[in-house]
């Protein structure tokens, strides 16, 4: 083949690769949730409840005309559909048209309730069944799933049953439930949320005893099925609120946001809004000042704390997967510095001849998730290196560099990562003639300081942490010039291997001396990245001058499907995984500068180096 006829099929190689799709991210696309009042949206506005109480059942059908309808202050929302819309989606009650919250009032997990409570409600077993038995038992894996349930168990135990029947009743309601769960999880549901019954809720010390066996069977039998779920510490969010409830905007002690009506003893808070002529709020703003919106469900204050928390369980791994990606971005710098070092370095040089140079760069980067709901960390690293290379003999050429770098990547929630690295390179390059050739390899070792902050309510809870990493690298390129006058040009092809390492830790936060809840443990991760490399660069003599550029296509060829493990610190629980960002998989990347020899023995360059087109990141 000709020269001209090489140039263009290299040109059309790499501009067809640049064509290639983006790699998928996690998202989701649907929401779904299962229990009681504490998640249901509405249920019985489209079906009137069946209580045992007559009052209640007259007051709801008013109560609804008037804004009410949901277990907490109306216009406000429940919990699953705030956590629902920072995503972007809706938690409607399902049985309206397009529906996905199908928790009802009074459900308990799986019997029907005989004398107890709303005798419509639809038991939480029988919830999930009927939703996968509308999808042909098919589970919807970009869901995400709330299951919010126990709670009647535990009041039916101790309001109906001896003390001796009580622990094994709600032990069975758990274990039943628990089947439930491992059977939607089996039918492809990924990303689950449990929150556990609040034992500080309840008014009394076997209530609060039997809430706190029926969690440790729920989250045992779950983690004992092998279904990964996020577990939700609702009990040690009310910890925290009730220590320092101005810290969150409420009033100590202020009581429901409710007004109780005539003849009903509890749980009123679906009769409740602030038009409402059955119940009405205490002050204009109670739906904002008080925890409670009755004497068990949260007031829409408490329903948007409660969600932030469960908000900030989901997104905490995706923001910390940043700091096994930063490195990435960070080395690949280095080694393009190096390799336009090696061209300066070997250009008119004698055998046994040594050169000594320093380089700084400073640079933007930005990862996010590519979903909407999930949060990103722009940020600007800088880095300094130096290094000496020997001409060993004609056109081989050794030589080492050292090299820090630092970076202060922004969550975009709040708070960020201050990640600092020193890098030690060896390299290696050859020239003969039309042939070349370069290799570097790396090992740095990283230090991370975290920060990361938890909007929750009117507050924003800091959770620091540090640990440690290493970064260990491979990377090679080599070409073909062709030399047309003063100009050189060819095609260029590469590897640039890298596994970063970052070391599990445990975070501290900020409200821990009064009970803080938002603090959490991080597993150790694993980054793998084997990026291929195809282009061509162009270069030419100008005088002292020597203008370079060179474009090429990069692709990913290691898999970016990983998932990073977290746990609760307030409670012991099981942990759960949840995806990182996965960065594209294709880009381009353009690199643009000039070197100009100063005097004899002296050189100065400067570069312009971007990546292009890489989905997730800039």
């Amino acid at each position: 083949m000709s020269s001209a006829g090489l140039r263009r099929a290299c040109a059309a190689a790499v501009l067809s690769i640049l064509a290639g799709g983006p790699a998928t991210a996690q998202s989701f696309n649907q929401f779904f949730a299962f229990g009681d009042s504490t998640v249901d949206s509405g249920w019985y506005k489209n079906a009137a409840p069946n209580s045992t109480s007559a009052i209640f059942n007259r007051d709801f059908a008013i109560a609804v005309n008037q804004g009410a309808g949901a277990a907490t202050t109306s216009p406000g929302l429940v919990s699953a559909q705030y956590l629902a819309g920072r995503f972007g989606l809706a938690a409607n009650p399902a049985n309206q048209p397009g529906g996905t919250d199908y928790a009802t009032g009074g459900a308990r997990d799986a019997a029907f309730n005989v004398g107890f409570g709303n005798q419509g409600a639809v038991p939480t077993v029988t919830q999930i069944g009927s939703y996968l038995g509308a999808n042909g038992g098919v589970a919807n894996g970009n869901a995400l799933y709330l299951i919010s349930s126990g709670g009647n168990d535990v009041l039916y135990a101790t309001g109906n049953l001896p003390a001796a029947a009580q622990s094994a009743y709600v032990t069975t309601a758990a274990n039943t439930l628990v089947v439930s769960i491992t059977q939607l999880a089996q039918a492809g549901a990924r990303y689950i949320l449990v929150p556990d019954q609040p034992q500080s809720i309840f008014g009394n010390t076997a209530s609060r005893a039997l809430a706190a066996s029926y969690n440790d069977s729920l989250w045992g039998g779950l983690a004992a099925a092998h279904v990964n779920f996020v577990p939700v510490d609702v009990n040690a969010m009310y910890r925290a609120i009730t220590s320092n409830f101005s810290e969150f905007g409420l009033v100590a002690g202020a009581g429901p946001a409710c007004t109780q009506p005539a003849g009903v003893s509890s749980g009123w808070a679906s009769l409740c809004s602030a038009t409402s002529t059955i119940s009405t709020l205490v002050s204009p703003n109670a739906a904002q000042t008080h925890l409670l919106a009755d004497d068990l469900h949260l007031a829409t204050a408490g329903q948007q704390i409660l969600s932030d928390y469960e908000y900030s369980l989901i997104v905490a791994p995706s923001e910390i997967s940043l700091l096994a990606e930063a490195p990435l971005k960070t080395r690949a710098a280095l080694v393009e510095t190096i390799f336009n070092q090696i061209a300066i370095s070997q250009r008119q040089r004698g055998v046994g001849t040594y050169n000594v140079w320093t380089s700084g760069d400073l640079s933007s980067l930005a990862m996010q998730s590519g979903s909407a709901g999930f949060p990103n960390d722009p940020g600007v690293p800088v880095s300094g290196s130096v290094g000496v290379d020997y001409a060993v003999a004609a056109g081989w050429l050794v030589g080492g560099a050292i090299a820090v770098d630092t970076t202060t990547q922004t969550f975009s929630l709040g708070g960020n990562f201050l990640q600092n690295e020193f890098a030690a390179s060896g390299f290696a390059a050859f020239n003969k003639g039309p042939l070349w050739a370069d290799i570097v390899g790396s090992f740095g070792a990283l230090q991370d300081n975290v920060d990361r902050v938890v909007p929750i309510g009117i507050t924003s809870q800091a959770n620091t942490g540090q640990t440690y990493g290493t970064n260990v690298s491979l990377a090679a390129e080599g070409g073909y010039n062709f030399f047309a006058g003063q100009i050189t040009h060819g095609p260029v092809a590469g590897m640039v291997l890298q596994q970063v390492h970052i070391d599990g830790y445990t975070e501290t936060d900020s409200f821990s001396a009064i009970g803080g809840f938002t603090a959490l443990s991080f597993g150790s991760q694993v980054r793998n990245s084997a990026v291929s490399v195809l282009g061509y660069e162009a270069g030419a003599d100008i005088g002292i001058w020597h203008p370079f550029a060179k474009l090429t296509w990069n692709h990913e060829l290691a898999s970016t499907d990983r998932s990073v493990t977290a746990a609760l610190t307030s409670v012991s629980a099981p942990a759960y995984s949840m995806p990182a960002i996965a960065p594209g998989a294709d880009w381009a990347t353009a690199t643009m500068g000039a070197s100009v020899a100063i005097r004899r023995g002296v050189t100065a360059y400067a570069t312009f180096y971007s990546q292009i087109g890489q989905s997730n990141v800039t």
